[in-house]
């Protein structure tokens, strides 16, 4: 299991909610949150490491540009 921190002053939950659910078929995917940040455990479907790698990767980069797509916070 993986644990990927969003904070909170960089990421949206909203664009962190729609990766976990974007990234449900190739990864099993817990959230919690505190005050600062949501957290996914992430377990992905594939054991190659570089499958893992590449998973990782591209979830952290879809709830970045999800993030982006949002647009400034007021």
């Amino acid at each position: 299991m993986i644990e990927l921190r969003f904070h909170r002053d960089l990421y949206s939950a909203k664009a962190v909610e729609e990766t976990a659910e974007a990234f449900a078929a190739v990864a099993s995917i817990e959230r919690s949150e505190d005050e600062s940040a949501i957290t996914l455990a992430v377990e992905p479907r594939y054991t190659k490491p570089a499958q893992v790698r590449r998973i990782i990767g591209e979830l952290q980069n879809y709830a970045l540009a999800k993030t982006i797509d949002e647009g400034p916070r007021r």
